[in-house]
């Protein structure tokens, strides 16, 4: 990577206490097994797994498998595999078991052609059903399909109360969040009509598709696209809802001033803070304190934002074109799937970048897998 980007080591000014050093080594040591989607030499789109060595600093490529377009969303399942799902407006669904085997593959001809998938799926808290955030061809509405988690078939249907569909999330309950990025767009998915925007969250009962709440965003033109939960400091605290919000303002300036983040306490929508970080989340994730780490993909920056300190973000590095983001396992420090490469924050350890093999372009979302 080029020595002027950069990640912050911040356990001191974070107040959290470094780790033991043995446990360091120990996480120096353990390579990661990670699944993601890219685009190889130009003209390739694949999926696959990357063993990714932090100790001899090599990334390799453990298995590839290749498809008619770019994923989006790649979710990890029990036994190290994981479902990819093709960018917006999404034509495939497929999954992957553990040893790279491509075991499932859904198309959205099988089911009549007249939805596209927009980008994201996650599991039942039983595991027993999946939830995909869908738009229809023909009317631009919204629709969350409850899906056969063995075979990846449809068992029900509900609106999700608005447009442009993106990334939805179960709470505690078993209940549903969607981000309904409210962006009028064609059949092919280009935006259009940017002054029609309806951008809201919307809180519904997967049995039913039973509306329980909706929350709009205070400016129309923010569309909520990644969400996340918190990491609550306490068993009995509610984790927060973290908004991605990425700017669609007409001009220039307005863009670059907008809101990177807003919060959602199940009861109220808000923007902690008008911080100026050029207006573009390409993804949000838990962060240490109960916050929030997002990449401020147009700005080159990744930020924290902590409850706390909720009028400010904290510049926790500097990394070309950073998108994907995923927690690291039982740290409050995450991965960042950046333009160049791979890199590695957490407060109390040494942060660390490689490069993607040679020839990769990566997608958007990578995830660790078991």
């Amino acid at each position: 990577m080029r020595r002027r980007h950069f990640l912050s080591q911040l356990g001191g000014s974070l107040g959290i206490a470094a780790w033991p050093a043995l446990a360091r080594a120990e996480i120096e040591a353990r390579p990661l097994r990670v699944g993601g989607g890219w685009l190889m030499n130009e003209r390739e789109f694949q999926i696959g797994a990357l063993r990714v060595d932090w100790a001899s600093g090599q990334v390799s490529t453990e298995f590839t498998h290749t498809l008619p377009t770019l994923p989006h969303a790649i979710v990890p399942e029990h036994g190290g595999g994981f479902l990819a799902v093709a960018t917006r407006p999404g034509t495939w669904i497929v999954r992957v078991d553990g040893e790279g085997r491509l075991v499932t593959r859904l198309d959205s001809s099988d089911e009549g052609d007249t939805r596209t998938y927009d980008g994201h799926v996650i599991a039942s808290l039983d595991g027993q059903w999946l939830y995909t955030g869908e738009t229809d061809r023909r009317t631009g509405q919204g629709w969350v399909s409850v899906r056969d988690a063995r075979t990846l078939r449809k068992v029900a249907e509900h609106r999700t109360h608005g447009i442009d569909p993106h990334q939805i999330l179960v709470d505690r309950r078993g209940l549903l969040v969607v981000a309904n990025g409210g962006i009028p767009r064609t059949a092919t998915g280009r935006k259009r009509d940017l002054d029609q925007m309806n951008p809201r969250i919307v809180h519904m009962d997967p049995k039913n598709g039973e509306k329980l709440g909706e929350w709009p965003l205070p400016d129309a033109r923010l569309s909520p696209h990644h969400i996340a939960w918190s990491r609550p400091l306490r068993e009995d605290e509610e984790p927060l809802l973290g908004i991605g919000l990425q700017a669609e303002h007409d001009e220039p300036a307005d863009r670059r001033d907008a809101p990177l983040l807003a919060i959602w306490d199940g009861k109220a929508l808000s923007i902690p803070s008008r911080q100026v970080v050029d207006g573009y989340a390409g993804d949000v994730a838990p962060g240490p304190n109960g916050g929030f780490v997002l990449t401020a993909q147009f700005a080159n920056r990744i930020v924290l934002w902590q409850p706390h300190k909720a009028d400010e973000f904290l510049t926790i590095g500097k990394v070309q074109n950073p998108c994907g983001l995923w927690p690291l396992d039982d740290a409050p420090g995450v991965a960042i799937g950046g333009g160049l490469g791979l890199a590695r924050w957490h407060p109390s350890e040494p942060a660390r970048m490689l490069r993607w093999p040679r020839g990769m372009a990566a997608g958007n979302h990578w995830a660790l897998l078991g």
